[in-house]
């Protein structure tokens, strides 16, 4: 006999019996029945992330990775310029270093949260969110989105200085510390390459992180328990997935970045009395904005990320015979306004570019755990559910279950009572006037009236 309990993530079982019940019950006539089907979750591969470029294409998406990438780049500016200073001594520098970076990590967690949320509902929930409703089951992972990256980065901050930094430190104790370090250099070494894996991991969680938090609500504990499972159990298709991603990231930044660079030059082909106009006012834009732009971008956020798949920085030449001003209409209107426009498409661009990492993250995170890509909640609504439809069954049912007979047949008898069925049924009924007969002794009450 087959195993009729409902599968889990059998929210489509409960449609398609109400839709069809007479499928549902179908004796045994060679067929699986519908209560025993159990729809199988979507296998995730990894020719799914050839579908992150379209993915990532939601302009609302693209204007909350803009702004965050603004936030980093201005926190990072603020630190370079005004916290963090060569004047301090190493070790202090090198502790703002980690604030800094802590910080920026926190901000993209935050932007980048809320980005997967839009797309897990476009993935697994099949619908599209308003920013709204978006806002509202973001809410619930904020507090994911703070502490995730801090204990990540927490992490990395204490093996290194417990296992790198301190041992170090030990060694430097004249004539004894060289000695035990020269003694023990292969733990040191040992302790030294952890350290980098440990860091290398700590890359590879910032790929998969936000989609954890969109699509796993648990506590933010259980979602680094997540993050470091989903990076220790399949490095390599992480790592591949990273470098695939940054493929596609490389190629729509240099295709979009394409279009404003071939702008900036195109007026050397003009004739040689009408380049004037749009050179200066090219020369003024690059001035404005989109020059320093990237150079800060550069500057700041040159992290790995970039350097593996570096997005091209240069726009054009950087103010090409420029009039030093003496043209008000370029100065002070043209030069302006198409350097905004500049800035503006410059901006949403490298948030797209931002949407691209976060949509092969999370495609990446779904092929990495896609046996469990249904989040606990759902799951335990699902078994509330199938509980409730398989009790249902039974009480329409009844005994007829297990004889295999449809459920239509066991109510037809109680649909179909003509009279003339009532009639043979009093039949046995006879036996009545019988208890009619027993009952003759009665007759001794007329006797009462004599005793009174």
């Amino acid at each position: 006999m087959s195993d009729s309990t409902p599968a889990k993530g059998a929210t489509v079982d409960a449609k398609a019996d109400k839709a069809k019940p007479d499928q549902a019950t179908m004796p045994a006539s060679g067929e699986q029945p519908m209560d025993d089907w159990k729809p199988e979750p979507r296998q995730w591969t990894w020719k799914d992330l050839f579908t992150a470029p379209m993915l990532a294409f939601k302009p609302k998406c693209m204007l909350v990775s803009a702004l965050t990438l603004l936030a980093i780049t201005a926190w990072m500016w603020l630190c370079d310029t005004k916290i963090v200073s060569a004047e301090n001594g190493l070790l202090l520098q090198s502790t703002l270093l980690w604030v800094q970076y802590t910080v920026a990590l926190v901000i993209f967690s935050l932007g980048a949260s809320l980005v997967a949320v839009f797309l897990k509902a476009d993935l697994l929930d099949d619908e599209f969110l308003s920013f709204g409703e978006a806002i509202a089951q973001y809410k619930t992972r904020i507090l994911p989105a703070l502490l995730v990256p801090v204990f990540l980065m927490g992490m990395l901050a204490g093996v290194s200085l417990l296992l790198v930094y301190l041992p170090y430190l030990a060694a430097s104790i004249p004539y004894v510390g060289p000695v035990l370090y020269s003694i023990l250099y292969p733990l040191a070494f040992l302790f030294s390459l952890f350290a980098v894996l440990v860091g290398i991991a700590v890359w590879l969680s910032v790929f998969v992180f936000p989609a954890i938090i969109a699509i796993r609500k648990h506590g933010w504990f259980d979602n680094v328990v997540d993050t470091i499972e989903a990076v220790g159990t399949k490095p390599h298709v992480l790592f591949a997935s990273l470098l695939l991603s940054l493929l596609m990231m490389g190629i729509a930044g240099n295709i979009g970045m394409q279009g404003i660079s071939q702008l900036k030059t195109q007026w050397r082909y003009l004739p040689d009395g009408a380049k004037t106009a749009l050179r200066d006012t090219e020369s003024r834009a690059s001035e404005f904005g989109p020059d320093a732009m990237m150079e800060l971008f550069h500057r700041h956020l040159g992290n790995p990320l970039l350097r593996v798949a570096p997005f091209p920085m240069e726009l054009g030449p950087a103010r090409p015979g420029y009039n030093e001003g003496k043209n008000v209409v370029y100065q002070y209107w043209a030069g302006p306004v198409t350097g905004l426009w500049q800035v503006l498409i410059i901006g949403l661009i490298l948030g797209y570019l931002a949407n691209l990492f976060i949509a092969g993250g999370m495609l990446t995170y779904l092929v990495v755990r896609e046996d469990d890509y249904w989040d606990d909640e759902d799951l335990e609504d699902l078994d509330k559910l199938a509980k409730e439809l398989e009790e249902e069954a039974k009480r329409d049912q009844g005994v007829a279950t297990d004889s295999g007979k449809p459920a239509e047949a066991a109510k037809a008898p109680e649909a179909v009572k003509p009279a003339e069925a009532v009639k043979p049924v009093e039949a046995p009924a006879a036996p009545a006037p019988a208890v009619e007969v027993a009952k003759t002794p009665e007759p001794p009450k007329p006797a009462d009236p004599p005793t009174i």
